[in-house]
């Protein structure tokens, strides 16, 4: 299931009023109108990255024009409870990134298995997936696997860690 999210002023006359707009759509996931640009994809995992990488997302989103879609992996086999707690942690990640910008159309989709493998296959078609920059310790390296094999530009977002060092032909941002 793929629900979109539209986020813009209401007219009430008071500035804090927002409308939020979900519709569910029929499809694949990351599919889109072709009167959009490509999508920029927000790779979540749970590395402790989610905040900055939401962050880049919207930001890179907010200057193609393009709508950013949300793509949480979590291991297989969680509780129902365990999930739904993902969940919502998620959708407070990307609520927070897309804090103050207006009208940016975006999805929310979770999948489970592996991080590296399931966020290249949800880039397919994007314009660029936004991942957490792997830290030197980690033993699942999902980063570099994203620049290796991802059919789009992947765009590295730098952690609390400034020692990191720069990590081949990606974009690097900083949260």
């Amino acid at each position: 299931m793929r629900r979109d999210l539209w986020l813009w002023p209401f007219a009430s006359g008071r500035r804090d009023d927002r409308v939020m707009q979900t519709s569910t759509g029929v499809g694949l996931a990351g599919t889109q109108s072709p009167h959009h640009p490509r999508d920029v994809v927000a790779g979540l995992v749970n590395d402790g990255m989610a905040t900055l990488v939401a962050s880049a997302a919207v930001r890179e989103a907010v200057h193609r024009g393009a709508r950013v879609r949300f793509v949480q992996v979590i291991p297989a086999g969680l509780t129902a409870e365990d999930r739904s707690e993902m969940d919502g942690a998620m959708f407070g990640v990307a609520l927070r990134a897309l804090h103050r910008q207006r009208r940016v159309p975006c999805t929310f989709e979770t999948v489970e298995g592996d991080a590296a493998r399931m966020l290249v296959d949800r880039s397919t078609g994007a314009a660029v997936l936004v991942v957490g920059r792997d830290s030197p310790a980690a033993v699942v390296r999902v980063g570099q696997y994203c620049q290796e094999h991802a059919l789009c530009d992947v765009l590295t977002v730098l952690g609390p860690d400034s020692q990191l060092e720069p990590a081949g032909h990606t974009t690097r941002a900083t949260g």
